[in-house]
């Protein structure tokens, strides 16, 4: 449930709202500082702003417990738990690989899982990501531009 009706990061500055943040520098943060202010929001008046964890799992289990009402992190943490989830942004992960070592074994590897059907379920059994382009190359960089 969403017991707060909370609904976007706006709601994050409401005095009844108790919020648990992800450690300075982290993807998260860095998303969550950026929206603040994009918006003009004044992140000292987050109640639990201070407050850190070093993980989706960790700032979804003070959500569970009743330590915070409320943290940004992935949906498959929120899953997990059970816990109501609101998108607050996509982003595209890509792995990128030096030529020098596009043809290692270990290279292969990796690539060749990723590809594989049983990698895309498990991922896609986790929810909130879309394996639909995984393995694919997107681009070569020439030492210039990507092409």
């Amino acid at each position: 449930g969403n017991p707060k009706g909370i609904q976007d990061v706006c709601d994050l500055l409401r005095p009844d709202v108790v919020f648990i943040n992800r450690q300075g520098g982290s993807g998260t943060r860095i998303l969550l500082d950026y929206q603040l202010q994009k918006l003009g929001l004044d992140a000292d008046r987050i109640q639990g702003y201070d407050q850190e964890e070093f993980t989706h799992m960790a700032v979804a289990v003070n959500v569970m417990s009743g330590r915070a009402d409320v943290g940004m992190a992935i949906y498959a943490s929120a899953r997990a738990l059970r816990l109501h989830f609101i998108p607050v942004a996509e982003e595209r992960y890509d792995l990128i690989i030096p030529d020098a070592c596009w043809e290692d074994a270990k290279i292969r590897l990796v690539l060749d899982i990723i590809v594989s059907a049983p990698f895309k379920r498990m991922v896609g059994d986790m929810g909130g990501y879309d394996v639909g382009e995984a393995g694919k190359v997107m681009g070569h960089w020439d030492g210039q531009r990507w092409l």
